[in-house]
């Protein structure tokens, strides 16, 4: 109870602080590479004044802004937000092998090569991840943060180092579909066999984990992509 009181306070202190900034949205994936972003305000221009909010509810994070149909876009169409400098994308059109994630609001992401998007959140259907998931996501916002530094004018993800096991990754690198679904892809083993096919050191130091899960975890994924000048190379500190 305590925990959850604390991670609600830390969302509170979080919003006051990125609404000296704006909060923009952008509507695609498509946008999101072309740096299309529009304020969050315009959704409610005319209508209200009340600032967009960062809510942490069911293991996810919601933006709300009080207006009922700017809040409905935001929960069902915009594909990204950037809020106080930190990129959250939308899990609700998101697909996985036209599955569907575990989570239909958002959740952070880092840029990937630049203009490809590395998101993380917990692995699709596993009862395991799903049973300390709410946990671990408290944790994630808690506990002694790692700064994923990025290059010079993208967003920056604050992660727990000790809960980094918790979290897989998804790439996101294609636009919607004709269904206005978004495709993303599982960063596995395969992925990384694939990535590493002329690195035999690297993906050596990668198989080097025997469990499937941790080795497929962010806490070992991460420090690979950024050694591999995915994501920068000095992102955990």
């Amino acid at each position: 109870m305590k925990k959850n009181v604390f991670v609600s306070v830390l969302f509170c202190c979080l919003s006051l602080m990125a609404q000296a900034q704006v909060a923009k949205y952008c509507m695609t994936y498509a946008d999101f590479v072309a740096d299309k972003w529009t304020p969050v305000d315009s959704l409610t221009e005319g209508r209200s004044q009340q600032a967009v909010q960062m809510k942490f509810a069911d293991n996810e994070v919601k933006f709300k802004t009080g207006d009922k149909e700017a809040d409905k876009i935001l929960k069902k169409d915009v594909f990204a937000v950037d809020y106080g400098g930190h990129l959250y994308v939308n899990c609700h059109n998101l697909r996985n092998n036209d599955i569907p994630l575990d989570i239909s609001g958002y959740t952070q992401a880092v840029r990937y090569d630049k203009n490809k998007l590395c998101v993380m959140t917990y692995k699709i259907n596993d009862a395991a991840f799903l049973l300390g998931f709410g946990a671990d996501v408290a944790s994630f916002f808690v506990c002694k943060p790692v700064r994923l530094g990025l290059n010079a004018g993208s967003t920056a993800l604050w992660i727990c180092r000790d809960h980094l096991n918790s979290y897989v990754c998804y790439l996101i690198d294609s636009d919607t579909d004709s269904k206005g679904r978004t495709p993303v892809t599982r960063i596995n083993d395969k992925f990384m066999e694939q990535l590493l096919t002329n690195d035999t050191a690297m993906l050596a130091k990668y198989n080097a984990i025997s469990s499937k899960k941790q080795r497929q975890s962010a806490s070992n994924v991460l420090p690979i992509l950024m050694e591999k000048g995915l994501v920068a190379s000095n992102a955990i500190n």
